[in-house]
């Protein structure tokens, strides 16, 4: 059997899960936190092992189970440890039915479920048959604090509470985002400012200098955002900084239930602002048909999982096997 390191690399862990995008498909990985390696931290992991063909979320650990160099091994618990990515793989999963409260009447509605299985802090959901709460249908929500079994919140604040509870509904989890960038975003809330700041309900990928295209239904109150172009001048994960002046426009306001049907509010990429392309000698839309999606694996954060935590220094390396020899 001849195993072969297909790629390597290393990187300072910052609390969250790690992407490992490979340029061809892994059998096996192993993973070294040099920082814990050399620590005498009680119950923190070294040293992580996952192979082809294990549950995905799962692995092997190498710890510390005393405040000492000892060393122990065992399962990360589920979800804790290695997952397979192919996000060209788009479609949403089956739908799954809303229990208990269903969805919360909060800017960050809460949702209980009996079925979490695959969410975790980062997910995507998309919403439908939200009864009494139709407005929150057929978005897409990141989400943030997820309780296995039991429920899983919004993670981005809307302008408002959606106007009612939901007495109903049902949920897919979205797996990936659309493989082409950059991607046109829903928004669920735009600040009255003299650089407006957008927020959107999924984490939105954009890049200071952009131009996008800004959609406001009336149902949403700042109609005078509607159709116009801006320049973001700033971002953070889940928000956009504009060059619009929006100080004496109608508050936005997150549409009630009384508004369905409605067109959704959206902010789309429309190429990159005239001098930022010729500072940088880029083609106006070039990344307008960049396709993003990559085959990978995702490295869960945690004292006792890959990726991890805070300033933790680690090295991996990512492996194919093949075997020349014949079978009996």
């Amino acid at each position: 059997m001849d195993n072969t390191i297909i790629q390597q690399g290393s990187f300072t862990a910052d609390g969250s899960a790690k992407y490992l995008v490979l340029r061809s498909d892994v059998d096996w990985i192993t993973v070294l936190n040099l920082t814990e390696a050399v620590a005498t931290t009680q119950d923190h992991g070294f040293r992580y092992y996952w192979q082809r063909g294990m549950t995905a979320g799962l692995g092997i650990v190498e710890y510390h189970p005393a405040a000492d160099h000892t060393m122990a091994i065992d399962q990360v618990a589920a979800g804790a440890g290695f997952t397979l990515v192919d996000s060209s793989d788009t479609d949403p999963n089956a739908r799954v039915i809303l229990n208990g409260a269903f969805a919360t009447n909060a800017a960050q509605p809460v949702c209980t479920s009996a079925t979490t299985t695959g969410l975790e802090t980062g997910s995507i959901v998309r919403l439908s048959g939200t009864t009494t709460a139709e407005s929150i249908s057929g978005f897409d929500f990141q989400i943030d604090t997820v309780v296995a079994g039991v429920s899983f919140r919004m993670a981005y604040a809307m302008a408002n509470a959606p106007g009612a509870a939901a007495t109903a509904g049902y949920y897919r989890h979205i797996p990936y985002d659309p493989i082409f960038y950059p991607r046109y975003r829903y928004i669920i809330n735009i600040t009255q400012a003299a650089a407006a700041v957008i927020h959107t309900s999924v984490d939105h990928g954009y890049t200071v200098g952009q131009k996008v295209r800004v959609n406001v239904p009336a149902a949403f109150g700042m109609v005078e955002m509607d159709k116009l172009e801006a320049t973001v001048t700033a971002v953070t994960a889940g928000t956009i900084t504009t060059d619009i002046d929006s100080t004496a426009f109608t508050a936005f306001a997150f549409a009630l239930p009384a508004a369905v049907p409605f067109t959704m509010p959206t902010v789309n990429p429309i190429g990159i602002d005239t001098g930022t392309a010729i500072a940088g000698a880029v083609d106006l839309l070039s990344d307008s048909t960049l396709n993003t999606s990559y085959i990978g694996i995702k490295l869960a954060a945690g004292v006792l999982s890959p990726a991890g935590s805070n300033n933790d220094v680690i090295k991996w390396v990512a492996c194919k096997s093949f075997s020349n020899l014949a079978e009996d």
